[in-house]
Formats: C-alpha cells, sequence, structure tokens
C-alpha cells in the first residue's frame, strides 16, 4: 500500500512538473546536470544536438532514443522537455529555420521503436 500511495504521489508530482523538473527527473541521472553527457555511452547535449532538428530523420532519433521514448511523461510534455534541452544546452547553433518540437510530432514519432540507437546516431552525424 505504501508502495502504491509513493507512486501515486510521485505520478502527481510528475504530472505539475516544468520541462526542467521532467529533465532533471527522467535524464539529468545519465547526461548531467550541464548536459555533458557521459561519452561515448551518453552523449553530449551541445552543437550536435541542435544539428539533429535540420532533418526528420534527426528529429525522429531525439524522440526515440530510448530515455526520451520511454520517460514516464505524456507526448506533450516530451515535446518541451526536448525543447527546453535545445534552448539550454545548444541554443547558440539552432539553425535559423529551427521549430519547435510540438506534441503532434512527438507522438508521431514515439510509436516507432529505435532499436540500435548508437548506430543510428553515428549514421546521422556521419551526414
Amino acid at each position: 500500500m505504501r508502495r502504491l500511495i509513493f507512486i501515486l504521489l510521485l505520478a502527481a508530482n510528475q504530472a505539475a512538473a516544468d520541462p526542467r523538473s521532467h529533465y532533471m527527473i527522467h535524464c539529468m541521472g545519465c547526461h548531467l546536470a550541464d548536459g555533458r553527457g557521459q561519452p561515448p555511452e551518453v552523449p553530449a547535449l551541445n552543437a550536435e544536438l541542435a544539428r539533429f532538428t535540420s532533418t526528420d530523420a534527426g528529429r525522429a532519433y531525439l524522440v526515440q532514443v530510448p530515455g526520451a521514448a520511454q520517460a514516464l511523461i505524456n507526448d506533450e510534455e516530451l515535446a518541451a522537455v526536448i525543447n527546453w534541452m535545445l534552448q539550454v544546452f545548444s541554443g547558440d547553433d539552432l539553425p535559423g529555420e529551427f521549430r519547435p518540437f510540438t506534441r503532434q510530432e512527438v507522438t508521431a514519432y514515439r510509436q516507432q521503436t529505435l532499436t540500435d540507437p548508437a548506430s543510428f546516431r553515428a549514421t546521422l552525424t556521419a551526414k
């Protein structure tokens, strides 16, 4: 019973969380507070992150990486977290034509599973 109450309280707190708080809860454990990550296993959230926003494949990747796709937040919250991360960690590098992620876009991309994120990322960065 105690565990159930804890889970319900946690879910209620997460529902009220802003993008920064969601980053702290769902992303910071691996990407660290400053987004530097733990390369090569956990990539840094830097200029490369901004470059991914220029192509559909790159945008899909940002949504489909396991930590994002499997986060216990809804699609609108995930879009907000990704947009927040892009502004905070690579805002100076965002392309002039940058368009923020939307709930609809996240919903579409999140339905597909990324089976080998490291290989897919390597393909994206090679282009």
